[in-house]
């Protein structure tokens, strides 16, 4: 480790006080490295401006605002890309530039001089989203002279006094059109792994999702476990009664020797998106649950067909194989993703494992549009090259850089 003038440190060897200046060192470094970030993803943004005729058929990356300039449709995937990000993020870290260099000035002023760090920016950036452009300037006035000490509460605060009620009425109209129910099986990022276990998202009206909550603790059975774990346990309680005391139907992807179901004891499972798990757990849920039980596949099948579209055992061989988008730093699950043809059918391609790979919708059209190119290598990586003569290798290990393909293979 080193101080701010590049000399190599010992923390350990340190006093407090000098540990904590440290500490502000590193503060400040964080704060230049992520502004850095925003300032390239906005030379990025500004580059790629969306021409007129496409604005008119909406083939524009989803990242402007009212008063921010339209973006080329897939320039967020180079982004993505260089830093290592998913396309979602470089998007957001687009729009959240763009927003605060036109929409927010006094707000972009203060994060260009480290006054500002940059994700609190960027939260400002989001919340004046639904806004107009003056509306974001009047709440710009408000927040950034406080902008490095206010919080989510005074954010809101700001952005309800600079709409009039129509507007708040609008707002709380597009609110509502982003109520959703999510379910995930296994943690959310960031959240480490859980075996068995999965997660449920639910954006809905504030006086409903009360309701359910006060429900939850009004059905707390006493135990040992912490009240965070009794309250799940409550709430599988709520839902078993809702469903009238039928077994829940599982769609969950189990691969088992069967023959281990006869001792929970021994061996373990594997389930997809949430890895290992016991046999006694599967057993538990196979019991309780409606199961369809598939023949075993071979994984090392390459028939060919003559048709543009998969059997079924194809599509789901190449799913296992595969298990998401095989873009760089994509994670959509395989089973939302369409199976593409690596060398086009229309183009001789065959319809055989070897030629398929799951692609996400929007991955789909950005190689379709001619905008990436990609291979299938011999040893099941994916080798990519984008609209910018930058390739990356995809494989079970995730995404890597290579060399640009002007240097050789």
């Amino acid at each position: 480790m080193t101080d701010s003038s590049h000399q190599p440190l010992v923390v350990e060897d340190l006093d407090d006080d000098w540990l904590l200046a440290l500490c502000e060192d590193t503060e400040v470094e964080s704060r230049r490295l992520d502004r850095t970030k925003l300032r390239l993803a906005l030379e990025w943004a500004h580059r790629h401006p969306a021409a007129p005729e496409d604005v008119v058929k909406g083939h524009v990356d989803p990242v402007s605002n009212p008063g921010t300039p339209e973006v080329e449709e897939f320039t967020a995937e180079s982004l993505g890309a260089a830093f290592g990000i998913t396309t979602h993020a470089a998007l957001q870290l687009m729009a959240d530039a763009l927003a605060l260099h036109h929409r927010l000035p006094r707000t972009w002023a203060r994060v260009e001089a480290l006054e500002v760090p940059a994700w609190r920016g960027r939260r400002i950036a989001q919340a004046t989203g639904p806004l107009t452009a003056e509306q974001a300037a009047a709440v710009d006035a408000v927040l950034a002279p406080r902008a490095d000490r206010c919080g989510v509460r005074a954010i809101d605060q700001a952005v309800a006094e600079a709409t009039d009620t129509v507007v708040q009425e609008q707002t709380e109209r597009l609110d509502r059109s982003n109520w959703n129910v999510e379910l995930f099986h296994g943690p959310m990022a960031g959240a480490g792994r859980w075996a068995g276990t999965s997660v449920l998202v639910v954006t809905g009206d504030t006086a409903d999702l009360t309701h359910h909550y006060e429900q939850i603790n009004a059905h707390l059975e006493p135990g040992p476990e912490p009240i965070e774990v009794r309250r799940a346990i409550a709430f599988g309680v709520l839902a078993r009664k809702l469903g009238g005391g039928k077994p829940p139907r599982l769609r969950l992807y189990v691969h088992a020797d069967l023959t281990d179901l006869d001792d929970e004891t021994i061996g373990t499972g594997s389930v997809e998106r949430l890895g290992p798990l016991t046999m006694g757990r599967i057993k538990e849920w196979v019991g309780h649950a409606q199961v369809t039980v598939l023949p075993v596949l071979r994984m090392d099948r390459s028939d060919s067909v003559d048709r543009h579209d998969p059997p079924p055992w194809m599509r789901e061989l190449v799913i296992l194989r595969d298990q998401h988008c095989v873009f760089p730093h994509c994670q959509t699950d395989a089973r939302s993703c369409d199976l593409d043809h690596v060398i086009a059918y229309r183009d001789g391609g065959p319809t055989c494992p070897s030629n398929l790979a799951p692609l996400c919708r929007r991955h789909h059209r950005a190689k379709t549009r001619r905008r990436w190119r990609y291979r299938r290598d011999p040893d099941g990586t994916y080798t990519w090259t984008g609209p910018h003569d930058r390739r990356f290798t995809v494989s079970s290990d995730g995404t890597a850089s290579l060399p640009p393909a002007s240097l050789g293979p």
